[in-house]
C-alpha cells in the first residue's frame, strides 16, 4: 500500500492518492461519490480476486485528504474535473486503465469523456452511477435519499447537516451498516466543505450525448432497490451504451459494492478481464 498525492494541471490542487495490489497489474481506478473518500471502495482493495491488479483510487478535490478550493468555479467546469483525472493517469502511467464510477462520480468520468480520447481507458463500471444532474430528466431519476437529503449536506448548522448525513447513511443500504462502519463514513462525509457540497448540486450537466458514443465495454451496476440514483438511470445509459451490459442486484441499495462485495468483485474481476481482452 502506498499513499501519495498527484496536482492537478488545471490549478495545482493536491489530489490524495493511495494504491493497492500488484503494481505490475491491470490499472484499475476506483472513483468515489458526492461527500465520500476513496476509502468507501475497502472491501475492494484487499479481496484476493482483485490483487492481481494494479488498485488506484484517491479523493476527489473538495473530499477527504485532497485540496479544498473554497471558490465554487473550482467544481463547476467539466475541464476542472477532467483535469483530474487525466493528472492521475499521466501521472503514475495508467495504461488504458478501467474506471470504476460511483454515484456522482459518473458525471465525473462523463466529464473526462467530453475532453479526452475513450480510446485511453479499457472499460467503464458505472456503479449506481449518475449521468445527469439539475435537468427535469435528472430529477426523475433520482429518489428520496438524494432529492430530500442531499440539500441537508449544504446546511450551516452543523446539527442539522449531522442528522441529514446519518440519515442518508441509514438509507444508504438495505443491510445494517455495522457501527464501526457507519461512524467512520461519517467522518469522511462531514469533512467535506458545505461550499463544496454547495457547489456539487449546483451543476447542470445532460452527458446523453457523450455517452451514446461510447464503444469501450461499459459496464452498469445498480441495485434494484437504490433510492438515490434510481434503476430507470441504469436503463437509460444501458439503452444509450450499444458495447454495454447492465447487472442489477435484487433487493440492494445504493452501495452494492458495500452491500454484496463478493459478487461485486466477481463480476468486476470477469469485466477487467473481458476489457482487456477487447481489441
Amino acid at each position: 500500500m502506498a499513499h501519495f498525492y498527484v496536482k492537478s494541471e488545471i490549478d495545482n490542487t493536491a489530489l490524495a492518492v493511495q494504491e493497492f495490489g500488484d503494481a505490475n497489474g491491470q490499472p484499475l481506478l476506483f472513483i468515489h461519490g458526492f461527500s465520500q473518500s476513496y476509502w468507501c471502495w475497502k472491501k475492494q482493495f484487499h479481496d484476493p480476486r482483485l490483487n492481481q491488479f494494479r488498485i488506484i483510487a484517491f479523493d476527489l478535490r473538495g473530499h477527504g485528504r485532497s485540496g479544498k478550493p473554497l471558490d465554487k468555479e473550482s467544481y463547476l467546469d467539466s475541464r476542472v474535473w477532467a483535469s483530474d483525472l487525466r493528472s492521475i493517469i499521466k501521472s503514475l502511467g495508467l495504461i488504458r486503465p478501467v474506471l470504476v464510477s460511483w454515484s456522482y462520480s459518473g458525471l465525473i468520468v462523463c466529464d473526462y469523456l467530453r475532453h479526452n480520447n475513450e480510446a485511453e481507458i479499457s472499460g467503464i463500471n458505472f456503479v449506481g452511477a449518475r449521468t445527469k444532474i439539475g435537468t427535469p430528466e435528472a430529477k426523475e431519476m433520482s429518489g428520496s435519499l438524494f432529492l430530500d437529503l442531499a440539500p441537508g449536506f449544504c446546511s450551516e448548522n452543523s446539527q442539522d447537516r449531522l442528522a441529514a448525513v446519518h440519515k442518508f447513511l441509514l438509507n444508504l443500504t438495505n443491510c445494517n451498516i455495522p457501527e464501526p462502519d457507519i461512524y467512520e463514513m461519517l467522518g469522511y462525509n462531514l469533512s467535506v466543505p458545505t461550499q463544496t457540497c454547495r457547489a456539487l448540486l449546483e451543476r447542470i450537466v445532460d452527458n446523453d450525448p457523450v455517452i451514446a458514443k461510447l464503444k469501450i465495454p461499459t459496464l452498469l451496476t445498480h441495485g434494484s432497490d437504490d433510492t438515490s440514483v434510481l434503476l430507470s438511470m441504469a436503463h437509460h445509459n444501458h439503452s444509450l451504451i450499444k458495447n454495454s451490459t447492465l447487472s442489477i442486484y435484487k433487493k440492494i441499495g445504493h452501495a452494492p459494492f458495500f452491500e454484496d462485495p463478493n459478487r461485486f468483485n466477481s463480476e468486476l474481476r470477469e469485466f477487467i478481464n473481458q476489457c482487456v481482452t477487447t481489441p
